[in-house]
């Protein structure tokens, strides 16, 4: 004989009831979405070099030398110096730079450099006057003997140096962010002397009369 049992409730597999609760222990976290990449900042642009000035303009030139006798000594140069030879002074931090040369019929020199900074050249101005204290220096195995500065009540600095060789005179004035140097190198430091003197105001009215 068989038996048979039966349940009270229809035997239907959809319902749930007849199934434990599923099991969702191994299943994936739910991630939230992803938020979108955001793009980089734009890095700012380059900032751009101080634009140089024209320094042959701030310049003599042949029309003002004309008293002077001389002559062009070779094309002029666009470079920095940031030393003279005189007690090896420093120029600082000379931002660009502009020097011409030019020759007497004697055989003396005449150079003429312009600096340009980016800040005031009166502070170069100053120390190179207290750095002119070495009293005595070598160049090409010949002493040289440097005067002691003066400075003008127009604040030109001026200065002397004499060797067995020759005599050199220089003056340098600032004006602004600029700084001329008039150097003159002849037979002897008289000559020399007379010849700065004579130059060192052109060279002031031109640089004053363009700044």
């Amino acid at each position: 004989m068989l038996l048979a049992s039966c349940s009270s409730q229809p035997n239907d597999l959809r319902d749930s009831r007849y199934y434990a609760d599923a099991d969702t222990s191994t299943a994936p976290p739910s991630q939230p979405p992803s938020a979108a990449p955001q793009p980089m900042p734009a890095a700012p642009p380059p900032s751009a070099p101080p634009r140089k000035r024209e320094l042959d303009k701030y310049a003599l030139g042949a029309a003002q030398l004309s008293s002077e006798g001389v002559h062009s000594d070779g094309p002029a140069t666009r470079q920095a110096i940031t030393k003279l030879p005189d007690c090896n002074v420093s120029l600082g931090d000379v931002h660009s730079g502009y020097e011409t040369t030019w020759a007497y019929p004697t055989g003396a020199t005449l150079r003429q450099y312009v600096a340009e900074y980016d800040g005031s050249a009166d502070e170069v101005l100053a120390a190179l006057q207290t750095a002119l204290k070495c009293g005595k220096y070598k160049a090409n195995g010949v002493d040289v003997t440097v005067r002691a500065p003066v400075k003008a009540a127009d604040g030109q600095v001026t200065w002397c140096t004499t060797s067995s060789r020759q005599g050199t005179c220089t003056a340098v004035r600032a004006q602004g962010s600029l700084l001329s140097v008039v150097t003159v190198t002849a037979a002897s430091e008289t000559k020399a002397q007379q010849a700065v003197t004579r130059i060192a105001p052109l060279a002031a009215t031109v640089l004053g009369g363009n700044s």
